[in-house]
């Protein structure tokens, strides 16, 4: 129960298009990705139309990745 509202709290702000640091772990943010006009399908080659969207990323904070590579 703990979790799940830990991850629809940080939804909720992304959803809003607001950043969620958590200290000493890493950043979760929402990132725009542009519209494209000239994607190509790997499997047919042809050209397609790729609409904007919106992506979540994260970025881990310097503690974590110095953490990770000890």
């Amino acid at each position: 129960m703990i979790l799940d509202t830990f991850f629809l709290t940080i939804g909720d702000a992304l959803i809003k298009k607001k950043s969620v640091e958590l200290r000493g772990f890493g950043t979760f943010f929402v990132k725009e990705i542009k519209e494209k006009f000239s994607a190509r399908n790997p499997k047919t080659g042809q050209l397609i139309y790729v609409p904007k969207k919106h992506k979540i990323r994260f970025r881990a904070s310097k503690k974590f990745k110095n953490l990770i590579n000890q």
